[in-house]
């Protein structure tokens, strides 16, 4: 230990004795900035262990690590981690409020000069779940003795909860998709309650269609790679992965109107890939025209514009689960069977944001608390 004089170096060295004798963890990283240690040891080593550790996937690995070197280095890189303080965070988070959003609207002719757009509250509150997390392993690696994002209250982080469609909605949508290439994954996305992924991952030898059995969990996702290219852009990649949990992989039953919707397909995918001159994967439910996997951002882009055409606005294809999730509770299932049919983990998510309160719902509740006049 080190001081001005020989009392002060002796003072320390009891202190560290002290914190010895007590368990307390010795803290290594004094010098150390918060750019460094987000850098060279979260980013470059931690992260990358957990994703070969399949506890978090690549996608999310890129994420976290687009947002320290966008959000959180620039502007608070240059403090050393271990002297971190509250004020740096709020100060932070106010710059966050007025900066401008990597998604500016492109100018047009009637509107030459669009305002800036400034991030949503939403992508506030993940910076500040990602320094959180990224503070919390720097205490597991006792380089700091607390974890001051824990200290300052993070942005409100409200984003859309989706919602369900009506069956008005839902109606205009299925009559003009009678002709739509990909009218059976709107249906299959639909009835069982599927996400895009998911649905896009299907493979004919995991659906028994006599029994009316599907096993559904992994998802079709675009991977980005983990380091740009010479050209400054993340390539990508479509893989198939794991599910997002243990209880996201099960063996679901197939309603007879999907079965049916199915076979038809799989005879209209047989006679496709008969007239094509090469077809890749046999196995996939939906395919190209060339039997490749489906974009994912293609299938939205399909979706935006079947939407369109029927005239419903502000509709995505998740909020298709919504809808199941929503029908299933205005027929009275029980939340913990809606749980199971979503194959969501917690019975939160299920309750809170994919079971919506409609006028059906509210007409039940209404009849179920009626009290008999005395009369």
């Amino acid at each position: 230990m080190y001081g001005k004089t020989q009392a002060k170096a002796r003072a320390k060295l009891k202190e560290l004795q002290a914190k010895i004798d007590s368990g307390k963890p010795i803290i290594t990283g004094k010098g150390v900035t918060l750019e460094r240690w987000l850098t060279k040891e979260w980013v470059a080593k931690i992260l990358p262990a957990r994703v070969k550790a399949e506890k978090i996937s690549q996608n999310t690995m890129n994420s976290y690590a687009d947002n320290v070197r966008l959000h959180i280095v620039p502007h608070l890189g240059q403090h050393e981690i271990g002297k971190l303080a509250p004020a740096h965070l709020r100060t932070w988070l106010k710059e966050l409020e007025t900066k401008p959003s990597g998604r500016q609207k492109k100018p047009t002719k009637d509107n030459p000069n669009p305002p800036v757009v400034t991030l949503f509250s939403r992508a506030q509150a993940y910076a500040h779940t990602v320094l959180r997390i990224a503070l919390n392993d720097a205490m597991r690696e006792e380089i700091v003795t607390r974890n001051v994002a824990t200290l300052v209250d993070p942005p409100s982080g409200k984003s859309s909860r989706g919602r369900a469609l009506t069956q008005e909605e839902i109606d205009a949508v299925f009559a003009e998709a009678a002709e739509d290439r990909y009218a059976t994954v709107w249906v299959t996305i639909l009835v069982l309650g599927l996400r895009r992924g998911e649905a896009l991952a299907l493979r004919w030898s995991l659906i028994d269609l006599d029994e009316g059995l599907a096993a559904v969990g992994p998802s079709l996702q675009r991977v980005r790679d983990a380091a740009p290219g010479e050209d400054g852009r993340r390539r990508g990649r479509l893989e198939v992965v794991r599910g997002k949990t243990e209880k996201s992989e099960a063996t679901i039953p197939v309603p007879p109107v999907v079965v049916d919707a199915l076979k038809a397909h799989r005879e209209a995918q047989k006679a496709e890939r008969e007239d094509a001159e090469v077809w890749v994967d046999e196995d996939l439910v939906f395919a190209s025209g060339i039997g490749t996997p489906i974009e994912p951002r293609n299938l939205n882009r399909a979706w935006t514009a079947l939407c369109k055409r029927a005239g419903v606005e502000d509709a995505r294809i998740h909020d298709l689960r919504h809808t199941a999730a929503t029908w299933l509770y205005e027929e009275g299932v029980e939340l913990k069977d809606i749980q199971h049919a979503l194959r969501h983990s917690r019975l939160q998510t299920t309750s809170e944001v994919y079971t919506h309160f409609t006028k059906k719902t509210q007409a039940r509740t209404a009849t179920v608390m009626a009290v008999p006049s005395s009369d």
